[in-house]
């Protein structure tokens, strides 16, 4: 029988939080807006236990540390728990007025664990088969009105990089095996990452005579996105290297509580030998909140 999924679960005092809800090193008010309900690529999302504090610095800025949940995401080995992720980030705050934006900054430190499976990677008698290493990533990401186009239009971005990370991004947390593997010695290496999206966000409301005619307003996104990572030489050739990830989109708000969607999205896999392949799609969805 299937159990339902808790998304968010924690409870909340002053600048202390204790649960489960986005990741310090997740940014939810820079992630694009779209009709795919797997999201962009490369964006780094995940929902996790942790505790944090985040006491403000200023009128204009606040920190953000938190221990998160320490699973280890292996490619060619079973993931155990090590001690905590520690995650920091520097968030400067949307301040008022019709351009207002906002950027952050993040650090996490990882203590990433587990024991090989794979045939040849075994250590020898009596030599205990479970290893560790140390993961690291740094994030930027936000978003701005640029003073030059409407203040109804944003540009949103993110640029991830390090090394074991992978549970993190959005797509290597779904295909698995994003954070480290074990080389033919029997030690855990992490895998370096390269990844990041950039977004641009455009209101039509006004622009079109049959858009004029309609109530609620009409908004497109052009999102890119990437992820590349630095494979080792002893990795299998089908191993996982780099992902493309493009879509636009048309999505019309009748009102505060309705959304209907239309989007073209296309995206690329190529593994470590060179071999790729593509796909494209049409989505169309509809929301109703109450």
């Amino acid at each position: 029988m299937n159990r339902p999924a808790t998304d968010h679960a924690y409870g909340q005092y002053a600048w202390a939080l204790a649960g489960k809800t986005w990741s310090v090193f997740s940014n939810v008010d820079a992630l694009p807006e779209q009709v795919d309900f797997e999201g962009i690529n490369g964006a780094v999302l995940v929902r996790q236990a942790q505790l944090r504090v985040f006491p403000k610095l200023g009128e204009e800025y606040s920190l953000v540390v938190s221990v998160e949940d320490p699973q280890t995401d292996i490619q060619n080995g079973t993931g155990q728990q090590g001690m905590g992720d520690l995650v920091l980030s520097v968030d400067r705050l949307p301040l008022g007025g019709s351009r207002a934006w906002n950027y952050k900054v993040g650090m996490i430190l990882r203590d990433l664990t587990g024991e090989a499976t794979m045939e040849g990677t075994e250590s020898p008698p009596g030599k205990s088969s479970t290893r560790s290493a140390t993961g690291w990533g740094v994030t930027t990401s936000g978003r701005m009105s640029p003073p030059l186009w409407a203040d109804t239009d944003s540009i949103l971005w993110q640029v991830t990089y390090g090394e074991g990370i992978g549970r993190y991004l959005n797509d290597l947390g779904a295909v698995g095996g994003g954070d480290a593997v074990f080389d033919p010695n029997g030690d855990l290496r992490p895998l370096p990452v390269f990844a990041g999206f950039l977004s641009y966000q455009h209101e039509w409301t006004g622009r079109f005579r049959f858009m004029s005619t309609w109530p609620g307003l009409f908004r497109s996104n052009v999102n890119f996105s990437w992820i590349d990572i630095d494979n080792f030489g002893f990795q299998d050739d089908l191993s996982y290297n780099s992902t493309l990830y493009t879509s636009v989109n048309l999505i019309y708000f009748p009102t505060q509580n309705a959304r209907f969607g239309l989007e073209y999205l296309w995206g690329q896999r190529t593994n470590k030998d060179g071999s790729s392949g593509s796909a494209r799609q049409i989505q169309l969805s509809s929301r109703f909140s109450f």
